[in-house]
């Protein structure tokens, strides 16, 4: 890896941060659920669109020069880099910092100064741009959403401290998120062999040896050119109506008009092109669960209304119902202990190797001297790390006014079951989009009322799960996806890590510059409206109507149907380690409930059936032979997006909703 590799990719990583940036706040200003998002998902759009740039470009400087052009372990380096600056430019860090800070200062209401009597004399003065100890609708929160007047500036000033606090915890947990993926890469790739469908588009397109025959193949282009014809023609629809129409969105809840039917929580029918080549690339087992489950949580959803019960909705989830969510809790629970228990002999190495790392090389055995000479960091350093950064995350918390111990369990929690399995989500179904039903806090109500944290905990626990938790869209599963497009590409891991930590770096700097500038230029009501409107309100009103006693003091069918969903992962573990034909995987019904698999659920149904029907009556060989088509299918339906989003960003036109995010 050459040192210029790392300075275009730097570079790179600069023009993505200003193409999310003006992706997510300025073309999506209407919202986020038919905005073409190019940073908020796990391949991400605009990371996609600067690699096909750079790839462009150097087939032409390889013309010139073979050794001036980036090599395939350069390209993937660089891929990855850009991978996690769209995640930190959106979801994963900035476009939920910058509001979330804010919010509370400008929508407090200073009629009743309900929010600045309960919620103000918790926030230390560091942590946010406004005075805590100062009146509501302060001038930088107003200018912050109304924009700036002629001749006023950016306030930096205020800006600086408080995003470079919270720049150091973010910084904390995304190298304990590196840790954990670091001690877990090998059991998964190696031991497991999960398929990471995410990473085999990329490295087809960065690999010299398959990247020329890839591009060649008809079949290829033919998938490339569905998506492409179809999503074009639903934008030219949006802005000239007699060019015809496919809809690749539709609610299903609007064909039934009877009860119970009519009171069925929402459902769609959406036509994914990238999800259907996802699902051709999965385990039919797997991509049946993805489908299965929604349906299987429907019929759920059907029997209840139909006996007469009143079913509420999940705590800032309203697309799940409050048992459903709690199953689902359970659930992720319980294949977090799972996936433990099914790495106990690589945790043993690892742990040998923890113990063992100090001493001279000569004296180890020779497994455990290699086991993680290419890896992220040693396991020694993965371990220590991980313990550390925890340990400074809770320092930090203390700091800024939360108790430590629930401050472990909210951080502890987050990293070792929210986010890993979340990212085993990524690694094995190649979900796009992540969004878990419940948060921390919510798995905290299992055992214990929420209104017990008291109003100094919950005030601080708004913002983190506002920043991080609510939506975990962030950089660990790009961490593990790195590391197999690494030995994918023979890539060192370790040159991987230098590179995506420089990207992490130069990204959160550069995304908080630009950000910052398009919302004091625009006004953050007239850009994207769940960033500025929705979201930085959900907590503090939430918390409000804990602490009001709006909400159950504690709610015992938390528990009940918590521990009804822990159980049934186990069993559905159980079955499929008794019984290989077993098709109900537990990862389709931790997530079947949540936003994903709504979305999801039918494209899903189409790319698992087109590969049912394949391998049946065709073989492996056809199931080979076809594999391009699905690549195209995926490939087109990206390039798509992308151009219509440029084109809505640049110019101002209506995009299709391409479903991509």
């Amino acid at each position: 890896m050459r040192f210029r590799a790392y300075l275009i990719g730097i570079a790179a990583v600069v023009a993505v941060c200003v193409i999310v940036a003006f992706s997510e706040l300025v073309a999506s200003r209407g919202g986020s659920i038919d905005a073409i998002l190019l940073g908020a998902t796990h391949m991400p759009p605009g990371a996609i669109c600067v690699l096909i740039v750079l790839l462009i470009a150097n087939v032409l400087v390889r013309k010139v020069s073979k050794p001036l052009g980036l090599n395939s372990a350069e390209l993937a380096v660089i891929y990855f880099m850009l991978v996690c600056a769209a995640l930190i430019s959106s979801f994963g860090l900035m476009t939920q910092l910058l509001p979330n800070l804010i919010g509370i200062n400008y929508f407090a209401n200073p009629q009743d100064h309900l929010w600045q009597k309960t919620f103000y004399k918790h926030i230390a003065s560091w942590l946010v741009p406004w005075d805590p100890d100062g009146p509501e609708r302060q001038f930088v929160s107003v200018r912050f959403y109304e924009g700036l007047r002629v001749g006023e500036r950016v306030p930096w000033g205020l800006w600086i401290r408080p995003v470079a606090a919270w720049l150091v915890f973010a910084f904390l947990m995304f190298f304990m998120m590196a840790c954990v993926a670091t001690l877990f890469r090998r059991q998964w790739v190696d031991n497991e062999k999960l398929t990471f469908p995410l990473v085999q588009l990329p490295m087809e397109l960065v690999n010299e040896e398959s990247s020329g025959s890839f591009v060649r193949s008809r079949a290829m282009w033919l998938g490339f050119a569905l998506p492409a014809l179809i999503h074009s023609m639903n934008g030219l629809h949006r802005s000239f109506p007699n060019v015809p129409e496919l809809p690749s969105f539709f609610v299903l809840n609007s064909l039934f008009v009877t009860k119970p039917w009519n009171e069925m929580i929402v459902t769609f029918l959406v036509l994914s092109f990238s999800i259907i080549g996802f699902a051709y690339l999965l385990p039919l087992d797997v991509s049946f669960s993805m489908w299965f489950f929604l349906l299987f949580f429907r019929f759920q959803d059907f029997i209840a209304l139909y006996l007469g019960y009143q079913l509420d909705r999940a705590p800032l989830y309203a697309g799940t119902r409050y048992y459903q969510a709690y199953q689902s809790t359970g659930s992720f629970v319980a294949i977090a202990l799972t996936l433990l228990w099914f790495a106990r002999p690589h945790l043993k190495l690892v742990a040998r190797r923890v113990r063992e790392g100090a001493l001279p090389q000569h004296s180890l055995h020779q497994v455990t001297a290699e086991i993680d000479r290419d890896e992220y960091m040693s396991y020694r350093t993965a371990f220590w790390g991980g313990v550390i950064s925890f340990l400074l995350m809770m320092v930090w918390l203390k700091a800024a006014g939360l108790n430590p111990l629930v401050g472990a369990f909210m951080v502890g929690s987050f990293v070792l079951v929210v986010m890993l399995v979340l990212t085993r989500f990524v690694s094995e179904v190649g979900l796009l989009m992540l969004q878990p039903v419940f948060r921390p806090l919510d798995l905290w109500a299992v055992a214990a009322p929420k209104a017990a944290l008291g109003a100094q905990n919950l005030t601080l626990l708004a913002f983190l799960n506002g920043i991080f938790m609510r939506d975990p869209r962030n950089v660990m599963p790009a961490f593990m996806d790195s590391m197999k497009g690494a030995d994918l590409i023979g890539a060192r891991k370790r040159k991987m890590a230098v590179g995506v930590a420089a990207s992490i770096l130069v990204a959160a700097v550069v995304a908080f510059i630009i950000q910052l500038r398009i919302i004091y230029a625009y006004g953050g009501i007239r850009l994207n409206s769940w960033f500025f409107m929705a979201n930085p309100r959900l907590y503090f009103d939430e918390s409000t109507g804990i602490l009001m006693n709006k909400v159950p003091y504690f709610d015992y069918r938390a528990p009940v149907w918590f521990s009804i969903g822990a159980v049934f992962t186990l069993f559905l573990y159980a079955m499929r380690a008794r019984f290989w034909w077993w098709p109900f995987h537990p990862l389709g019904y931790a997530i079947g409930c949540a936003w994903p698999a709504i979305v999801y659920w039918s494209s899903f149904f189409v790319g698992w059936l087109a590969k049912s029907l394949i391998l049946r009556y065709g073989g492996a060989t056809t199931y080979r032979n076809f594999r391009p088509f699905f690549l195209g299918l995926i490939l087109g339906e990206f390039a798509t997006g992308i151009i219509w989003a440029l084109l809505s960003g640049l110019l101002g036109i209506a995009s299709p909703a391409v479903p991509i995010t």
